[in-house]
């Protein structure tokens, strides 16, 4: 142990001696450990961002939509065309794990009005009392549709903040009248304005779907089935029940298409995960150019130090000696270029953290860079190895020097 600290306080020497070589020595092992440590901060960064998306709109959360395409080739579809209210009555009848769930259809976008004011392209939805909670809605100002809102059919909507603030920039919308091709509503609640991979809920107008189907659009039609499992069951296990559901609603017809936030997030997970570790891998082949770079410095240096070496063998060290001084030498090396390389990866993760929360992207606080602790020690112990493993050859050569012709070499 003593011996190896002897040469690591050597190393650390030779490396204040000569500076410039030292650096140029160490710089593919600086470049390897801080791309792979950038790569592992900016997925982690990704990953942590997709996780806090999902889990604003509530990850347990299943949809059921009409896919037709999805059925055998020449099988009719019978008298199934459409996903309608009624299928939402015959799932939650069959499939006792289910919590609640809502039908919700997508109108197109119209001209909302209000006095002079009026805005294009609003992202309009018909759905039920339960849509608010299935999508975790905040609501900032007023209420949510309620079941009497259903049951009545009553017109009334709720908007998004941004929709309010373009139609009301006294920002006072509770009890005013909006107008729609074909239908006034009463703007009964305000949503907050949530960011969602790049979309959010600004524009949102919602109205009851029973307003939708009977005094304006017409017909039982929904786009869209969203259900919950109750507390406790597995959502894999609900999605099971609900597709055998479906299956004996459509005669054993494979015409529908079931997912699920959690399933959605699993592929986030696995393709953002799988991605960073190839390019991680591809990045460490860097760390192998510098082992490289440590072999050869460390070959000069047994050429430059071959009076060194044969006067401590003239003394009585033994091979093994000699071959720990040049293996801690070539590991020292690598260590500390690893150590530099951690050290500005990560300086840049913070870098990054600051610019994207001053760009608002990709939502308002910014991508969050946690620094792998875990993964640049690895990477840091791995460099040192790297090095170990390539100045074996030059240790091995000073080890075996003989005594009596290092001395006599100029």
């Amino acid at each position: 142990m003593k011996n190896v600290i002897q040469s690591f306080l050597i190393a650390l020497s030779m490396l204040r001696l000569h500076k410039l070589r030292a650096f140029l020595t160490m710089l593919g092992v600086i470049i390897g450990v801080m791309s792979v440590t950038m790569i592992v901060m900016i997925s982690s960064g990704f990953q942590a961002y997709i996780n806090g998306e999902f889990k604003k709109l509530g990850a347990d959360t299943m949809f059921v939509f009409f896919d037709p395409g999805r059925r055998n080739r020449g099988q009719n579809l019978g008298n199934v065309n459409k996903l309608t209210t009624q299928d939402i009555k015959f799932v939650m009848q069959r499939v006792q794990s289910l919590d609640i769930a809502s039908g919700v259809m997508n109108l197109p976008a119209q001209k909302v009005l209000f006095g002079s004011k009026s805005v294009d392209n609003p992202q309009i939805y018909a759905s039920d009392e339960n849509f608010q909670e299935l999508n975790r809605f905040t609501m900032v100002e007023g209420r949510t549709l309620n079941a009497h809102d259903i049951a009545s059919q009553a017109n009334v909507a709720v908007i998004g903040e941004e929709l309010r603030d373009r139609l009301f920039p006294d920002k006072k919308a509770i009890g005013k009248l909006i107008m729609l091709p074909g239908i006034a509503l009463e703007v009964i609640g305000i949503v907050e304005k949530t960011d969602f991979m790049g979309d959010n809920t600004g524009r949102m107008l919602l109205v009851p779907i029973t307003t939708a189907q009977k005094k304006w659009v017409g017909g039982e039609r929904i786009d869209i089935m969203m259900l919950r499992a109750k507390q406790g069951v597995k959502v894999d296990d609900a999605m099971q029940s609900v597709w055998e559901a479906m299956m004996i609603r459509s005669g054993n017809k494979p015409i529908y298409r079931l997912d699920s936030r959690e399933s959605i997030l699993k592929v986030f997970g696995g393709v953002v995960g799988a991605a960073g570790a190839i390019l991680a891998a591809v990045a460490a082949l860097s760390l192998l150019v510098g082992g490289i770079g440590i072999m050869n410095i460390m070959l000069v240096s047994v050429t430059e130090r071959t009076k060194e070496i044969g006067l401590r063998k003239a003394v009585g060290a033994k091979r093994g000696s000699i071959l720990t001084q040049f293996l801690v030498e070539a590991g020292t090396l690598s260590l500390v270029g690893g150590l530099i390389g951690m050290s500005i990866a990560f300086g840049l993760g913070q870098l990054v953290s600051i610019a994207t929360a001053s760009m608002h992207w990709p939502n308002k606080t910014g991508l969050e860079m946690p620094f792998p602790l875990m993964a640049a020690l690895f990477s840091a112990v791995f460099s040192a190895m790297i090095g170990m493993v390539f100045g074996l050859y030059p240790a091995m050569s000073a080890a075996r020097l003989d005594p009596i012709v290092a001395l006599r070499r100029e």
